[in-house]
């Protein structure tokens, strides 16, 4: 009667002490808190998101108990903005300064963030705060200069590539939330795809920018076929925005690590400087074509 009250049976038939019992249930409970970001990890990778700093090998490193918020996310991303609007304007007022430092500035910028655009994609650095912001203010090095070349050339191209820019992320994010689009694993792997031919595509062209005197046909064209190729790119660029919303959306309810905000951050300015990028283009063949 005394081992009864004193004990317990297991389910694997064998006796046992309440105290060994109440100890290992707390083990257990801790060890569930700790290991809960693995299944968390499985749903957030079955993602696929289309977007390469979104892909499964980002989440692998896991450290720490804070979880991934909405909140935390937008202030990255607003950090990362933040740095590369400063890093566009300090260029930019260099430029009317010193006119010959304009296009060396570009070229930095340019080969700057994909140099550290592949490190960062690549190598998975495990504190990734201080590669993102370089590479934020090195995309802003890029993007300023080209800007001002656009704006001189078309003048208040810089107004209208910013707004189409904003009105498509809002649009897509509305589509996102109210559930029109999701991003399926087909929906990602197509998009993916694209993406990445899309890349190819320029660094091909500009290999041949460098090292030939030919360029890649319609690419720049400003015909029916080159305004078609530029809308075709900004649909892609739309779409990868819907595969960056639903990872981020998806780390956060299933309490990715803290450290994936800057990741989060990362993917989404990637995506949205290249849409503006594109934008600029775009506007620039319609005015050619009139």
């Amino acid at each position: 009667m005394r081992r009864c009250c004193s004990n317990i049976l297991t389910t694997v038939g064998r006796w046992t002490s309440w105290k060994n019992t109440i100890n290992n249930r707390s083990l257990n409970k801790d060890d569930s808190r700790n290991l809960h970001k693995g299944p968390a990890l499985r749903t957030v990778m079955a993602y696929n998101s289309t977007n390469p700093v979104f892909q499964p090998k980002f989440w692998n490193s896991i450290q720490g108990y804070d979880r991934m918020t909405f909140e935390g996310t937008l202030q990255k991303i607003a950090i990362l903005f933040g740095l590369a609007t400063l890093s566009a304007v300090g260029s930019v007022a260099l430029g009317f300064i010193m006119p010959g430092l304009l296009y060396p500035m570009m070229l930095l910028g340019m080969f700057g963030t994909m140099g550290m655009g592949i490190y960062l994609m690549f190598s998975r650095p495990a504190e990734p705060v201080g590669f993102v912001m370089a590479y934020a203010t090195l995309e802003g090095l890029f993007i300023g200069p080209l800007t001002l070349v656009f704006e001189i050339m078309y003048p208040g191209i810089a107004i209208q590539a910013g707004l189409a820019t904003f009105a498509v992320v809002a649009c897509m994010l509305t589509i996102y939330s109210v559930g029109i689009l999701r991003p399926t694993p087909t929906f990602n792997k197509i998009v993916f795809t694209l993406a990445g031919s899309i890349f190819l595509v320029y660094m091909i062209n500009v290999f041949l920018i460098f090292l030939t005197p030919w360029t890649i046909p319609f690419l720049h064209s400003s015909g029916p076929i080159g305004i078609g190729i530029s809308v075709f790119i900004v649909v892609v660029a739309s779409m990868m925005l819907i595969s960056n919303f639903g990872m981020i959306d998806a780390g956060v309810r299933m309490g990715a690590p803290k450290q994936q905000e800057w990741w989060g951050a990362f993917g989404v300015m990637v995506t949205v400087i290249w849409l503006y990028f594109e934008m600029l283009r775009l506007i620039a063949k319609l005015r050619d074509s009139r």
